[in-house]
């Protein structure tokens, strides 16, 4: 076995979440917790009351603003300031001196990560137990798929993923430069015929039209269908589909949460859904080379639906690997089953909130604090296949 391998899964025994949350409570090590621009009061003071029960020395709630440290002061029994501090305290006489700060876990806050590590301040986001015992129990799996990836950098990159998940530690992700899907020799070329499986506002769509390809972009959520057609326009390079992609054609339900819209029997919409290998016939495409999925969490359903194709034709693909804990290692080696010459790269990527998920006063006030709109999280890892 990799000595990599080896030495990521001994600090994970040493360093996971919930060990490091008891040795911060034994050491009475200074913490803080963190409110964005989601923050309801009472909300946030029952967090906090809620970190204190676990017998965390929390020193302080941290908030963005004034306003918001008004109407949190009176709801708790520790210090309440504002990022606006920050710059003047010196290191002998910062109030608290917080050396870990908990993350309310609302995506927009994340972009403030880069603010903390200015500081030398570690952001924790929550696990349990439960991820611990999933990924030990699969570890020959995840070594598996470890083995299959090409690179070193993939190989980091796949470690960190899972050390990050279950330490909670947001340093410990491994994060890559350049833009979401477009890891070099894994793109459309020219001429190619390209699926994009999750469209959402047809951004991606578009990118790819830029690399030459004819794109064929499946979106299952009517509001975000509506959108999307409202974004591409005439773009001839471009076919959309108000449709989901599955094992089988049919109708399903779903739940529309916006950029997280996702297939689940519980939901209260219906969408209609195809196979892929359904699709291309009907549509006699001579052939596929590139497919792009991030359908929060249909993944595996959509390649077993796609596995004439994908056998016939080997495409490239990108494929998101992180909406279940098991993506890390049944993406690769379904896909492997299909085609066994298949080589393998991981990327993890910050999230690009410049056309999405923020508003002008949001955008604002990460400028005025020197931030930008990459938001390192947990999410957006990508298997690349070629």
């Amino acid at each position: 076995m990799s000595a990599e391998f080896i030495k990521m899964i001994s600090e994970l025994h040493e360093q996971r979440f919930n060990v490091h949350l008891g040795q911060l409570v034994e050491n009475r090590t200074p913490c803080g917790i963190f409110f964005g621009f989601v923050m309801t009061p009472s909300d946030a003071a029952a967090n906090v009351q809620t970190l204190i029960k676990t017998g965390l020395n929390i020193t302080c709630a941290i908030v963005l603003a004034d306003v918001q440290a008004n109407a949190l002061r009176p709801l708790v029994d520790v210090p309440v300031i504002t990022l606006e501090d920050f710059p003047n305290f010196g290191e002998e006489n910062f109030p608290v001196k917080p050396q870990e700060v908990f993350l309310n876990l609302v995506l927009k806050d994340f972009a403030f990560i880069p603010y903390f590590t200015r500081y030398g301040i570690e952001i924790l986001t929550a696990s349990d137990n439960q991820i611990f015992s999933f990924t030990m129990k699969h570890l020959p799996e995840l070594y598996d798929v470890y083995e299959m990836l090409g690179s070193d950098e993939s190989k980091k990159v796949f470690c960190a993923a899972i050390k990050g998940r279950l330490t909670g530690k947001i340093s410990d992700y491994r994060f890559a430069p350049e833009p979401q899907y477009f890891l070099e020799s894994f793109t459309p070329s020219a001429g190619d015929i390209a699926i994009d499986g999750g469209a959402y506002d047809g951004s991606t769509a578009l990118a790819f039209t830029k690399c030459g390809a004819k794109v064929f972009a499946f979106e299952m959520d009517a509001r975000n269908y509506k959108n999307c057609v409202a974004r591409l326009g005439k773009n001839y390079d471009i076919t959309l589909e108000n449709l989901g992609l599955s094992d089988k054609e049919g109708e399903e339900n779903y739940s529309s949460w916006g950029t997280g819209s996702r297939k689940n029997s519980g939901g209260n919409l219906t969408a209609k859904f195809i196979d892929l290998d359904t699709y291309v016939a009907r549509k006699n495409l001579p052939r596929v080379d590139y497919i792009k999925l991030d359908i929060e969490g249909a993944e595996l359903d959509m390649l077993h639906g796609a596995a004439k194709t994908i056998t016939h034709c080997k495409p490239k693909m990108a494929v998101s690997a992180y909406h279940k804990l098991e993506d890390l290692f049944t993406l690769a080696t379904y896909i492997k089953s299909l085609r066994p010459d298949y080589k393998f790269e991981f990327r993890h990527y910050r999230i690009d909130c410049t056309d999405y998920t923020l508003n002008d006063e949001e955008r604002a006030i990460l400028k005025y604090f020197g931030l930008n709109y990459l938001v390192p999280t947990p999410c957006e890892m990508v298997l690349y296949c070629g």
